[in-house]
């Protein structure tokens, strides 16, 4: 199970988001655990990027479903600042497993889905999650999360044993249903909205509670008293002084 401190997108402040290099950092900084977000492309590869689109990360523009295989080695995503900008190839979700199968590293695998109703593409992306983590045996380092309740239950319903986190913005009262129906063993929520109650109530389930995206410790020092089981944050290293 995820440790106190997740690095967000590898390391999102000390290396450009979601590239090998954020991964390596958490490693060579002995960071156990990272996030990453995947996405599907229209050839069927699974891809560790954010946005919907190129623009925000990278030097092209356009789609990432319309992103080609071949297209891997020229779009550049290694973009930390306005001013610091060097390479760094999308890592496909194999060769990020592939690296944490080395160097052991655990990996939180938010699965992004930014257009309503399109259970092709969720039925796609499930099967080929599932055959890319028994690809690279790494079962035991990953954790899946998303803020898609009906992909997380495909995602069950596919699989009983693969450990499952639901992300939440605000708690919503029908969390319960939610936890039960996915045997999740997380429940992922914005440090912003969290209450010291919602944090002890979900505790009561033996239900870890992870908060996102936070980068400053003082925001959330009351919530380690309560029971907080960790934090996702760009900024791992401002937390390590807590543990």
């Amino acid at each position: 199970m995820m440790s106190k401190i997740c690095g967000h997108r590898g390391a999102a402040h000390h290396k450009p988001e979601n590239t090998i290099s954020g991964f390596e950092w958490c490693v060579e900084n002995k960071i156990d655990w990272a996030e990453c977000d995947v996405q599907l492309t229209n050839e069927n590869s699974l891809l560790i990027i954010h946005d919907k689109t190129l623009e925000r990360t990278s030097d092209d523009k356009g789609s990432i479903k319309k992103v080609l295989e071949s297209d891997l080695n020229r779009i550049n995503v290694g973009k930390l600042s306005e001013k610091d900008f060097y390479f760094q190839k999308i890592p496909t979700l194999t060769e990020l497993l592939k690296f944490c199968k080395k160097t052991k590293l655990n990996l939180n695998i938010e699965m992004k889905f930014y257009e309503p109703n399109e259970s092709c593409y969720t039925n796609r992306l499930i099967k080929e999650l599932l055959k890319t983590i028994e690809f690279t045996d790494t079962q035991n380092q990953i954790l899946i999360t998303s803020f898609n309740i009906d992909a997380l239950k495909i995602l069950r319903e596919e699989s009983e044993s693969i450990p499952i986190g639901i992300l939440y913005e605000k708690l919503p009262k029908n969390w319960k249903k939610d936890k039960i129906y996915l045997n999740a063993v997380s429940v992922h929520l914005d440090y912003r909205f969290i209450t010291v109650k919602q944090l002890k109530e979900i505790n009561l389930l033996s239900t870890k509670v992870f908060v996102y995206t936070c980068n400053d410790p003082d925001e959330i020092d009351t919530l380690w008293d309560a029971g907080l089981s960790g934090v996702i944050t760009d900024d791992p290293l401002k937390f390590k002084f807590l543990f």
